[in-house]
């Protein structure tokens, strides 16, 4: 900040203060909205200070007029004399010019009294420009310095967006994984699903957020069962904390879910007629998109005598196909089936013990095998 040589006047009131429009210097019409924000900032400050009393709009006006003066004929020619104007002590004018993604913000405090200017001058893209500005010309005008810049805060006067950094909060189940943000290497997961790890002084906006431990990691595509790293594009609000949860597993204990369309084991009492049926209905969305159907159903009566055999039967259906197929028991001993239909295998066994039936049932998809990620390598 740059300020030049100034003595205000002393006086036991407080200084009668006229702030002017700032001045687009720009060039560029786009842009005269920083002025009105600049300036309804500027007014806030002055006023919030307690020690200053602000112009009102038609005092200004008539300031001007008394004078025929205008914003850039003070800009331009700050010595003139301001010898007859009651109504004010000092003037505050200005003038913005962008220099790429900032703003100079230039403000004279023209002593109406003596022609004198004190000159305050910076460069940056939030409202803690306007902040800081307004903070030395109210110690000017009264020897006393506020605080009005909000550490930590930082709403932009060009974008109108608040640009405070934001966090992302990220839990993962992997241990020591790679993380990326936005394409770059930013460290570990912590190998604790309790514990984030912390990505902090983030822009507002949205990121791309990914871990990467290797071949066997990370998220299956559904339902065409494709793998990937897991990766997520966060909207990060200003000054906010997002937390995010990486859902990557090992791809075997996927495919393993994917694969089992039907598993149910359960033992079992006869029936008083000496019999026990049971079905279980499933269906699953193939790599096509397509969904499939079925069933299988169990049908057992149990040995007519301790030395005799039980016999049984299970229907195994897929899409409207369907099989039976014959189970032969005894006490002690398993009778198994299998077959299979479409994109569905089944295997069904039963065995008796102490009178009791056991049986499980299974069906599992055959466009889907555990090690099926590694088949490209």
């Amino acid at each position: 900040m740059t300020m030049a040589l100034f003595s205000p006047s002393i006086a036991c009131a407080a200084p009668r203060v006229a702030v002017l429009d700032l001045e687009n210097r720009s060039g560029d019409p786009r842009y005269d909205y920083i002025g009105g924000i600049a300036q309804g900032l500027l007014l806030y400050d002055l006023s919030s200070s307690g020690s200053i009393e602000l112009l009102d709009r038609s005092a200004i006006d008539a300031l001007l007029k008394e004078r025929e003066l205008s914003m850039s004929a003070i800009a331009a020619a700050p010595a003139r004399s301001f010898d007859g104007i009651s109504s004010a002590d000092y003037i505050v004018a200005g003038e913005y010019v962008l220099l790429g993604t900032d703003v100079r913000l230039t403000l004279r405090l023209i002593d109406v009294a003596t022609s004198r200017v004190a000159t305050f001058s910076d460069v940056g893209s939030t409202e803690n420009l306007i902040h800081g500005l307004a903070e030395g010309i109210v110690e000017r005008l009264t020897g006393t310095r506020p605080r009005l810049r909000e550490e930590g805060k930082s709403r932009s006067i060009l974008s109108l967006r608040d640009e405070t950094p934001g966090t992302i909060a990220l839990f993962s189940p992997l241990v020591d994984a790679r993380v990326l943000l936005d394409g770059a290497f930013v460290g570990y997961t912590t190998g604790d699903r309790r514990v984030p790890l912390v990505l902090d002084g983030l822009d507002p906006g949205v990121h791309s957020v990914s871990t990467d431990l290797g071949r066997d990691f990370g998220v299956v595509k559904l339902p065409e069962v494709s793998f990937s790293p897991w990766k997520e594009l966060v909207r990060v609000p200003a000054g906010k904390r997002v937390v995010v949860v990486d859902p990557s597993t090992h791809f075997n204990d996927i495919l393993y879910r994917l694969k089992q369309v039907l598993n149910e084991s359960k033992t079992v009492a006869f029936d008083q007629a000496g019999r026990f049926a049971t079905a279980y209905p499933f269906s699953f969305v193939d790599r096509k998109g397509i969904t499939h159907t079925g069933r299988m159903a169990l049908d057992v009566a149990a040995p007519a005598s301790a030395d005799a055999h039980g016999q049984g039967t299970v229907i195994v259906e897929l899409d409207g196909t369907n099989q039976t197929l014959a189970l032969d028991y005894a006490e002690g001993s398993d009778a198994e089936a299998r077959t299979t239909i479409g994109l569905a295998s089944f295997y069904a066994q039963v065995s008796m013990s102490y009178g009791r039936l056991s049986y499980e049932l299974e069906a599992e998809r055959t466009d889907v095998d555990q090690g099926m990620h590694r088949l490209d390598d």
